[in-house]
């Protein structure tokens, strides 16, 4: 069972730099990220300020949203605006502000 398992890891080819988390383009996942950080950072702060859960939730989706569509609107007058970009904005800020409500 030891050699099978063995030769199995050999012959898998584990190449990480080429691995797309959930599909995502670099660009996706960059906006997946720093939407993820501005709205956990906002989350967090609002919540420490005011103690409302809800509250601090829809502040942080909310400005994480709003850099996010600033960002679209500047590619949109550059001429690099994507669709799926509002998207990636959305999982991130989302994602972002719940996982700092969770609690521990």
């Amino acid at each position: 069972m030891v050699r099978i398992i063995g030769l199995l890891l050999i012959s898998i080819s584990c190449n990480a730099q080429s691995l797309n988390v959930l599909s995502l383009h670099q660009d996706k996942q960059l906006h997946v990220g720093y939407t993820y950080i501005i709205s956990s950072a906002t989350t967090s702060y609002v919540l420490k300020k005011t103690g409302n859960k809800r509250k601090a939730i829809f502040i942080g989706i909310g400005t994480g949203m709003a850099i996010g569509i600033g960002k679209e609107i500047y590619d949109a007058r550059n001429g690099g605006a994507e669709k799926g970009d509002l998207i990636a904005d959305l999982v991130g800020s989302t994602l972002g502000s719940i996982v700092v409500t969770i609690p521990f």
